[in-house]
């Protein structure tokens, strides 16, 4: 018994040991290959490619997820159909009380869905006070629009209402070396056409959702823009004149400086067009940035510009406004607007 063990395991040392010996050389050559590498590329990044070759770059997603939206709001969700463009998400929520006092397009703020933000907040609210609501959501720029604003912003400082001669000082404190810097983004003419074409994308969304909720037969129409789509939606409404949107809201606005400083030329051609602001009561009334006016500054160049229809009003919220605090805003909004019917 004790041969027939000991012949059984001479068998197991022997098959065990051709097992090392026909796997042990291409182990110890992948071992000893990515040693080489490590020794060769000690950062961990990849080898150069040759010249000519093919760049890979990241890709940069500006989707709001839709489609998913869609999925968890169906009875809520409509597709628009912006003439030229993809179907763009709204949110509708019809008035809680009738007849109803209107209707409101919410235009979310930068990089926020229908479904998300503030905007997202105030649908059923304002619904409960009497209006039918649609929420569209706004899609973050490009990188390179992203880019142009930054280099924008740091550059020479908005014209908020200082004599001009005032404002050309400070500019000319900027060194050539800035302007240079600036330049390869604010000069290009891709960047001005990628602009181009992320504006009217938005101005056709936003031209959908009035003539979708005209379309039911609502003859008062109304919009408001969170932060950065502040904006767009003044654009939207004074594009025809304000035929077709009767009051503009603006909630915490962020203005491009190119918006701003037309803003009163843009207001003055509109006509009647009625507009609030509404800013957190946090913030210091007079500080304006080097690329923003403040609410105050706003109202004067208005003024000396003629234009009566604008209001604005301090709302305890942050001065970048939360979900939160959207039946504190809905409060404002729906009195404002049931004051200029």
């Amino acid at each position: 018994m004790s041969r027939w063990i000991e012949k059984t395991v001479t068998q197991g040392l022997v098959i065990l040991a051709c097992l090392i010996a026909f796997w042990a050389p291409p182990a110890l050559a992948q071992a000893q290959k990515d040693a080489q590498d490590q020794s060769a590329n000690p950062t961990g990044q990849e080898a150069e490619k040759p010249a000519g070759a093919a760049v890979e770059r990241p890709l940069i997603s500006t989707g709001l997820d839709s489609d998913a939206i869609a999925r968890i709001w169906p009875d809520s969700s409509i597709w628009l159909e912006p003439p030229e463009e993809e179907p763009v998400l709204a949110l509708f929520e019809p008035e809680s009380e009738t007849p109803a006092k209107g209707a409101l397009v919410i235009l979310a703020d930068e990089g926020q869905s229908p479904a998300s933000g503030l905007a997202a907040a105030l649908r059923q609210p304002m619904a409960r006070a009497g209006w039918a609501v649609m929420v569209v959501g706004l899609e973050t720029p490009p990188y390179e629009l992203q880019e142009a604003r930054r280099q924008r912003d740091f550059g020479s400082p908005e014209d908020a209402g200082m004599p001009e001669t005032d404002a050309a000082d400070e500019t000319s404190e900027k060194s050539v070396d800035d302007e240079s810097v600036m330049i390869d983004v604010m000069a290009s003419e891709d960047v001005e056409a990628l602009a181009s074409q992320y504006r009217a994308r938005i101005q056709k969304a936003l031209a959908a959702a009035v003539g979708n909720l005209v379309g039911r037969g609502y003859s008062r129409v109304a919009m408001a823009g969170v932060g950065r789509a502040a904006g767009h939606v003044t654009h939207a409404a004074t594009a025809s004149g304000g035929q077709d949107v009767s009051a503009l809201v603006w909630i915490a606005p962020v203005f491009d400086q190119s918006d701003s400083k037309a803003l009163a030329e843009s207001l003055g051609e509109s006509g009647a067009l009625k507009v609030l602001e509404l800013y957190s009561a946090r913030s210091s009334l007079d500080a304006g940035g080097a690329t923003q006016r403040s609410p105050k500054q706003r109202e004067a160049a208005f003024r000396r510009a003629g234009i009566a229809g604008y209001s604005r009003q301090p709302v305890a919220m942050a001065e970048q406004p939360q979900p939160r605090e959207a039946q504190a805003l809905t409060n404002r909004v729906s009195a404002w607007l049931a004051s200029e019917r």
